[in-house]
């Protein structure tokens, strides 16, 4: 019965982590909140990366829209915060930059991690299990990030592959002009003179 629980127990925490990423792309100087309901004594978490590690400002407020916590100017960073009331909490990226930033993030609302870290009325097995739960939990937002920052630099490498080549293929090209420029030149250099 344990083993059942624990298999499943683990299966959701995978499932729900895997379905917990997100992806914006922030345009220039921007802001972009998201909002999460918790009640009081409610645990909430989140991790974010930017591609290319540039840096945004990330915000998280209680209720009445006061900073709870700031990180600015920040390429990757997590927050946990434990309610201290009722209502509608929020979370925002800043992009204060002249150029699109794309952000990453992982939030882990009051359902998940009630279930993941609570540990009242658990046998010592569902204890280590939801601890497991919890650290595959990481282990997967660092694999989701791992995966992000995989993609971007895919598209940088074959972007400037592709922008190399044609370089390449306009210095020949010209190369190939000047060459046939300064033989034609020189031909009729020889013929003014009668040489040819």
């Amino acid at each position: 019965m344990i083993r059942q629980l624990a298999s499943l127990v683990l299966a959701l925490g995978l499932f729900a982590t895997y379905a917990a990423a997100y992806t914006t792309i922030m345009n220039v100087q921007s802001q972009e909140c998201y909002h999460e309901r918790m009640k009081q004594g409610e645990h909430f978490s989140i991790t974010f990366e930017t591609a290319g590690k540039l840096p945004v400002d990330f915000v998280f407020k209680d209720p009445m829209g006061t900073a709870v916590y700031s990180l600015p100017h920040t390429g990757e960073g997590g927050y946990s915060y434990l309610a201290q009331t009722d209502g509608r909490h929020s979370y925002c990226f800043i992009n204060g930059a002249p150029h699109e930033i794309v952000v990453n993030f992982n939030p882990h609302g009051p359902e998940e991690e009630t279930f993941l870290a609570s540990s009242h009325d658990a046998t010592p097995a569902e204890a280590a299990v939801r601890k497991l739960a919890h650290n595959v939990e990481e282990v997967q937002d660092h694999f989701n990030h791992m995966m992000f920052r995989h993609e971007v630099h895919d598209k940088s490498v074959a972007d400037t592959q592709k922008r190399m080549f044609h370089w390449a293929v306009l210095q020949t090209l010209a190369l190939a002009g000047a060459c046939g420029w300064q033989i034609y030149y020189v031909r009729s250099l020889f013929k003014m003179r009668g040489v040819v």
